[in-house]
């Protein structure tokens, strides 16, 4: 079985084209989902807390992430901090989720892929670009973010050449919906490929 990375920047429409796939009947796991859950979990809360103080826990006695991502947002070494913290663990549910899966290829879905080191674990990455000003428009008008924080989300990820650099499939959505389920069925068939290859 197949282990398919896919990333792209904020906006670009990687969630949606997984969607697709998902519907297709490809198993797929997203780890920026899973670092939210892990959020919940007893072990990964003990450790941030010893890390970061209390001052990261909202009035329920939650971790607060919007609080834990400003704390680290402008500081490598809180980032470093609380990348060693969630990566290892991240890494180890995907584990315990590939091993239950039965299909052709599992799909890996992350917005930091590249940047974490992820795309080596992978058979094969699969990159969704789009520009930057469609990116803006997605961004503020589906999720309610103004222009500043994209910017400041888009300097935290690697920029497109890199994610150029490092794919063995790109995904262009700069169009509509239908020309992307056009892409996404495509591309599947090119993975299935892969696989039989």
């Amino acid at each position: 079985m197949k282990h398919i990375g896919l990333t792209g920047g904020i906006g670009s429409g990687k969630s949606t084209l997984a969607g697709m796939l998902a519907g297709m009947g490809v198993p797929v796991l997203d780890l920026d989902a899973l670092g939210r859950e892990l959020h919940h979990d007893a072990d990964c809360r003990a450790a941030l807390l010893a890390a970061f103080g209390p001052g990261i826990l909202d009035a329920s006695g939650a971790v607060d992430r919007a609080e834990l991502g400003r704390m680290c947002f402008a500081d490598a070494e809180k980032t470093a901090t609380l990348n060693n913290i969630m990566h290892p663990r991240i890494w180890q549910r995907e584990r315990l989720w590939i091993d239950q899966q039965q299909a052709a290829y599992v799909l890996i879905e992350a917005s930091v892929l590249i940047e974490s080191g992820g795309a080596s674990r992978m058979d094969a990455v699969v990159v969704v670009l789009a520009d930057i000003a469609i990116r803006r428009l997605r961004v503020m008008q589906q999720r309610g973010l103004d222009a500043a924080r994209f910017e400041a989300i888009l300097a935290r990820q690697c920029n497109d050449a890199a994610r150029r650099d490092i794919a063995d499939f790109i995904v262009e959505n700069n169009a509509g919906m239908e020309e992307l389920q056009a892409c996404a069925t495509n591309l599947h068939k090119q993975l299935l490929a892969l696989c039989l290859g």
